[in-house]
């Protein structure tokens, strides 16, 4: 391997290591947001000071995320 070649698999490992911490990050912040939402449609949590409106836009919002998290996996299959 030559010394050019070192040096870009070098930084395309470096690349891939910045890639998988920003998408680990990303997963991580995903489900603190899913989270949230379920504890707002949840009557038990902060769904009893909530209003039905609020409470159907996180509804929805929660079956759209569903709906793109399987389109992924089938597309990636």
């Amino acid at each position: 391997m030559d010394e050019q070649t070192k040096t870009e698999t070098e930084i395309l490992r470096e690349h891939i290591v910045w890639l998988s911490s920003e998408l680990e990050k990303e997963r991580l912040q995903n489900r603190h947001s899913i989270e949230f939402l379920k504890q707002l449609i949840n009557p038990e949590d902060l769904g009893h000071a909530i209003s039905n409106e609020v409470k159907q836009l996180a509804y929805q919002l929660l079956i759209n995320h569903h709906h793109a998290e399987r389109s992924s996996w089938q597309s990636n299959n």
